[in-house]
């Protein structure tokens, strides 16, 4: 009997739909011109299936202008990822160059062109915001085990790169982004810590 109950645990574990989100800034840009925030949120849907929200901001200086036109990021192992072309004139990317930051699994950009060409009018202007979907497959168990973390791949030193265009001046950018460390992360959490010790006293 408790060998049933066991494996009826698995079962749900491995069937239940839940959510993670990680949210993000950019770095300096090679060019010192793009700027950004962003978020992914996970949502496992159960069985083999799962979905991947990339929400982005363009924040980069008003005065002058830019479009974001792409973005790349990694994922976990025997990991597929979708695309669902929501947003009009994008297209998936997979196996994509960013260099000099090296090659991601997968994104989306502008014709599919990560570096691109022309005027990127439809791209993500400053000031605007978008989200872009993907649909995630895999097995059960690795997508259950899965965080929105796992959309964000530090392993190789960047996890998520954006590409912008468009400048008023004529520039264009690559812009890297990185996870808050574990010291930022854990700073609240020894304040509470340490305030707990000193009312103690």
């Amino acid at each position: 009997m408790k060998h049933l109950s066991m494996a009826a645990a698995v079962l749900v574990a491995a069937t239940s739909a839940h959510a993670s989100t990680i949210s993000f800034v950019s770095d300096p840009g090679l060019e010192g011109l793009g700027a950004f925030t962003g978020s992914m949120e996970w949502t496992y849907l159960g069985g083999n299936a799962g979905s991947l929200t990339v929400t982005l901001m363009n924040t980069s200086p008003v005065a002058n202008g830019g479009y974001l036109t792409g973005f790349v990021f990694n994922v976990a192992p025997d990991v597929k990822v979708e695309y669902d072309g929501a947003q009009a004139g994008w297209s998936a990317i997979f196996s994509a160059s960013a260099a000099p930051f090296g090659v991601f699994d997968y994104g989306a950009a502008l014709g599919g062109d990560w570096l691109g060409g022309g005027s990127p009018l439809v791209g993500l202007a400053v000031g605007s915001t978008w989200s872009f979907g993907f649909s995630v497959g895999g097995d059960a168990e690795i997508l259950a085990g899965l965080g929105a973390h796992d959309f964000f791949d530090e392993s190789t030193g960047v996890g998520f790169v954006a590409r912008f265009r468009g400048f008023e001046d004529g520039g264009s950018d690559k812009v890297t982004s990185t996870l808050p460390g574990p010291a930022t992360l854990a700073a609240p959490l020894f304040a509470a810590v340490l305030g707990r010790s000193r009312r103690r006293r």
